[in-house]
């Protein structure tokens, strides 16, 4: 097999990419991260920041929340993922067990084909929006445009992304181009139709008393929302062969691109009473034709490399099941995305009363795992795995544990719920101190990796369980054993190379293709 299809199907499988198929650098990147950031959903990230802070306000605590968002997730996924060429489900089988990782598969397919779900029905809204407001539609019929226009938007992006994942990632940098000029056109027609100040001037929709819980709140909105990308930088960075080349353009793409549409829809948010910070129905009404076009490229072409990026991460995800991989990859895609299509098909005039639970899902989920790998790679095993453990699922895996199951990381993740939930209630966003000056996710983190690494050292690694405290050696074709497998990255061929992809155990036949 040619080194491009071995390459293809190691991208597909989840398998580990070598250094010499990592093709992405810097700018590709960040091209990549800020295309996948900046989508319609910043606009109601940015709404929920107005309920709480002014525009001035507001903008910095956007931006903070975002970069601390993309810190936490990102010192969880970009090391382990960058170093050995895997993806963030398999990178959680050290800490969750070789079956307990099923629950990271969930959480991803659950986190990706959410926002994806959310960006099908808000194309769909905004277009119908504009249908209508050029009377090309009745309003009568808005919301079965919403479901029509969402559903062909599914299978366009799945026409797109089925010729495989590097040409998804290769129209990354069309896409973020293109998305970073349209969106700062947008904010230029809203600043010139409300004026400078108009938006400077705008009080917060509906804040609590207490200034403190208002800041923690909106910070607490962009920090959820960003811990979402656990499963995209994993899938991104296993492309670049340096974790270190990879930090900047990953914190800078994801955190610009949330960031900056976020301010888009806080400023409309504020200063257009009832929009919920979407402009798209304010600036059409107001700019006519022109703006309207303007509006419709964005629409058209935003969401088009999220909504890529989120199917492809779902469908790997997936493909890490049993015998999941004996599927072709368009069969996987389409699959993968027919719940997609019934929940817009029947529920997307729902989409902003599940929009603020979604968010808090994502704290809930994610900010405990994040907690729990950061402590895992950084203080337990020292930034090492053993990459033939991530791939056999039996008993002679390091990352068995107790059949399959690591206590130690079921025990952190509880603990990291359960504070989460304490702090900030996740359905009517009701908060207890300390929230207030700490907000709901670091917390969670930082206790779920207290627990993890208490019960490692108390329950898990004295019974000689995971991995700890060894150095594994792989047998190579001769007398001499390989060095550690956690000393050494997949790479390209050298006197003491790692293992050998055909040596790892993966599940199905290796001839699934893309066809």
């Amino acid at each position: 097999m040619s080194i491009l299809g071995s390459a293809k199907l190691a991208e597909e499988n989840g398998w580990p990419l070598m250094r010499s198929e990592r093709g992405f650098g810097k700018t590709a990147i960040f091209l990549a991260a800020f295309s996948a950031a900046m989508a319609t959903w910043c606009f109601t990230i940015g709404g929920f920041v107005a309920y709480y802070l002014s525009a001035t306000t507001g903008t910095f605590a956007t931006l903070a929340g975002a970069l601390l968002g993309i810190l936490l997730v990102t010192l969880a996924t970009l090391p382990m993922c960058s170093k050995y060429g895997i993806d963030s489900v398999i990178a959680s089988r050290a800490q969750l067990g070789t079956r307990g990782s099923y629950v990271s598969l969930i959480l991803v397919y659950c986190s990706a084909m959410g926002w994806s779900i959310l960006l099908f029905i808000y194309k769909g809204r905004a277009i119908a929006e504009l249908l209508v407001s050029f009377d090309i539609m009745d309003r009568s019929h808005f919301d079965l445009c919403v479901k029509i226009v969402g559903v062909l938007a599914i299978f366009i992006v799945l026409d797109l992304i089925r010729k495989g994942p590097e040409y998804v990632r290769s129209r990354g940098p069309i896409i973020a181009v293109v998305v970073a000029v349209m969106s700062l056109v947008i904010l230029l027609l809203l600043v010139q139709r409300v004026g400078v100040s108009g938006v400077v001037d705008a009080v917060a929709v509906s804040p609590y008393p207490q200034g403190a819980g208002n800041w923690a709140s909106a910070i607490e909105v962009l920090i959820a929302s960003n811990l979402s990308w656990w499963a995209y930088i994993g899938t991104i960075v296993r492309t670049s062969p340096s974790a270190r080349g990879s930090l900047w353009p990953v914190v800078i793409g994801f955190g610009l691109g949330v960031g900056l549409g976020s301010l888009t829809g806080l400023y409309t948010g504020v200063a257009v009473s009832g929009s919920g910070g979407d402009p798209t129905d304010f600036l059409v009404s107001q700019g006519g034709l022109l703006v309207g076009a303007v509006m419709l490229v964005f629409l058209l072409v935003a969401n088009v490399g999220t909504a890529m990026m989120g199917i492809y991460a779902a469908s790997l995800a997936i493909r890490q099941l049993p015998k999941a991989d004996k599927l072709s990859w368009k069969w996987t895609i389409f699959l993968v995305s027919v719940p997609a299509m019934v929940i817009v098909a029947l529920f997307a005039t729902s989409a902003n009363s599940f929009f603020s639970i979604f968010l808090a899902f994502l704290g809930v989920a994610f900010a405990p795992i994040c907690g729990i790998q950061v402590a895992d790679w950084f203080i337990l095993r020292r930034q090492r795995y053993d990459v033939r453990s991530l791939y056999q699922l039996d008993k002679s895996s390091a990352y068995f544990y107790v059949a399959g199951v690591n206590p130690a990381g079921f025990l952190g993740f509880a603990a990291g719920i359960a504070v989460y939930i304490y702090l900030l209630d996740p359905v009517t966003y009701v908060y207890r101190p300390p929230f207030q000056y700490l907000t709901a996710s670091f917390p969670s983190a930082i206790v779920a990796g207290v627990v993890y690494v208490v019960a490692v050292r108390v329950l898990v690694a004295p019974f000689g369980l995971g991995g700890y405290g060894r150095r594994t050696r792989v047998p190579q074709a001769g007398t001499q054993d390989a060095p550690p497998v956690g000393d050494v990255e997949p790479g390209p061929v050298t006197p003491e190379p790692a293992p050998a992809r055909s040596e790892l155990p993966v599940l199905g036949p290796r001839a699934s293709g893309a066809g």
